[in-house]
């Protein structure tokens, strides 16, 4: 395969982006690294193969690639952009600093036990609320689940989707095989288009499978030896391979990699709310996996058992460490440090560093216009919300993002605590708050009592998170808060 034609792709994305470098290639696409030039970050620009783009057509890929743009979630590598330029078709996303779970498994192959079910239930956490938005992935694989810092990101969502609908039957005859076969569910490997959440949950057992056993369950000299296997033979005993793999997980994968669709489980949350028991009892290392790893636990256990009620009763609910989310805009201009925007981060990626050595759960949540995750913040039950007063809105009813009023509203029978941080005056802020919620505050009396307006200090050159003295002051805010001393 020819690579694309670098200088003829450079100048059709002249004034877009600048190419970097070649990252890598794939099935269906050449990824570069490149610059994104009207907001100064580095992306992941993503190139069609030439065989591909030319079976599928651009009014197709740009259809659907658009779904994408639709999955706003933790875990989802999100979509930045896409288009045809001089006949290349290309989408833009995020450059993760990391490597794939591919990458990983090349170097160290089978995984700890806690380390392999956390990623687990961070995919099985995106690929559950892609569902939920009628979205199936059909390529859920190592390659396309990214690693950084202790968190999965699912990338590509929606390219399967696209090459299968439209081109799938051209390129299969030009030898190009349309998904993974190490990974395919029995039934889209036999060719059944009309796939459902329960095909992504046999994919993502795969590569649970994989993580802990050092293969995928299947395996053979060529992809229609794989393909036999997977449609009428059983993978082989997760404990001949690996004996220290709990049988909780073991007959949960083997559900999750049932030959039918309807012996494997209904939903991704499912899957991961029968590896959760195995998982609360398996002592991740301390730090950070431990504080994520209990986090996206509690994200797929509520998700899947019924969010506030669970919470009500969980008997290690307890115990949990304080679950902290840090919500924020991902408005470059609402940034506060150049080096954060650079590596296309937002405030939250910095507080959530600011307080990694707390003895809390961290998690992260992107708010602005369009945000409507009300009612799952709520049941998640968090012990405090720190939040950019900026990420949502006060009276002006022409801002597109929701109402700070709304948002606020319904934590009001709770006891989440917030810390509510800004470059403005902090009496300013403080006031205003105090007059949006004074009729909200007299029927829930308390509310204000938990709201702290943290003023950004400006030390020089601008407030800034970088600056130690601000971190200071944010992380004794929240030990105060949260009763940390």
């Amino acid at each position: 395969m020819v690579a694309p034609d670098h200088a003829r792709l450079a100048a059709a994305l002249a004034g877009r982006y600048r190419i970097e470098r070649e990252l890598g290639r794939g099935g269906m696409a050449t990824v570069h690294l490149a610059h994104d030039l009207k907001h100064d970050r580095p992306v992941a620009l993503k190139v069609l193969r030439p065989e591909v783009a030319a079976a599928l057509g651009a009014e197709r890929f740009l259809r659907e690639i658009a779904i994408t743009a639709r999955l706003d979630h933790p875990h989802i590598l999100t979509l930045i952009d896409s288009g045809e330029a001089d006949g290349f078709l290309f989408y833009v996303v995020p450059y993760v600093r990391g490597e794939s779970l591919r990458t990983k498994l090349e170097r160290e192959q089978q995984l700890p036990l806690d380390a392999a079910l956390r990623i687990t239930e961070q995919v099985a956490s995106a690929l559950d609320y892609a569902h939920r938005q009628g979205v199936i992935h059909r390529d859920v694989k190592p390659e396309n689940i990214l690693l950084h810092e202790g968190e999965a990101m699912v990338a590509d969502f929606g390219i399967a989707l696209a090459v299968l609908q439209e081109a799938g039957e051209r390129l299969t005859a030009t030898g190009l095989s349309v998904g993974t076969p190490a990974y395919m569910s029995p039934e889209q490997a036999a060719g059944d288009r009309q796939l459902d959440a329960r095909s992504d949950v046999y994919s993502l057992g795969a590569v649970l499978y994989e993580m802990l056993a050092g293969e995928p369950p299947h395996t053979g000299p060529t992809a229609r030896a794989v393909i036999a296997k997977i449609l009428a033979e059983p993978p082989t005993r997760l404990t001949v391979v690996r004996s220290d793999v709990p049988a909780a997980v073991e007959t949960a994968l083997a559900k999750a990699l049932g030959k039918a669709p309807a012996d494997r489980f209904a939903s991704a949350a499912a899957f991961a709310e029968a590896l959760s028991a195995t998982a609360a009892q398996v002592a991740p290392p301390s730090g950070r996996g431990r504080s994520r790893s209990r986090r996206a636990l509690t994200a797929i256990v509520a998700a899947a058992l019924g969010f506030a009620a669970l919470w009500a009763w969980h008997p290690w609910r307890a115990a949990h460490r304080p679950l902290v989310i840090m919500m924020d805009s991902t408005h470059p201009d609402r940034v506060y440090d150049e080096e954060t925007i650079r590596a296309s981060g937002t405030n939250a990626d910095v507080i959530s560093d600011i307080l990694a050595d707390l003895p809390i759960v961290r998690q992260k949540e992107s708010g602005g216009p369009g945000w409507h995750r009300y009612d799952e913040v709520v049941s998640f039950h968090p012990d405090l919300i720190i939040m950019h007063y900026s990420t949502f809105r006060g009276s002006d009813a022409d801002d597109p993002r929701p109402p700070l009023k709304v948002f606020l509203r319904y934590f009001a029978d709770l006891d989440t605590r917030f810390v509510i941080y800004t470059r403005s005056p902090e009496a300013t802020v403080r006031h205003e708050v105090d007059s949006m919620l004074a009729d909200v505050e007299a029927r829930h009396h308390g509310l204000l009592a938990r709201i702290t307006v943290f003023g950004t200090p400006d030390h020089g050159g601008g407030p800034h998170w970088r600056d130690p003295v601000t971190a200071g002051e944010l992380k004794l805010a929240v030990k105060r808060i949260l009763g940390l001393d």
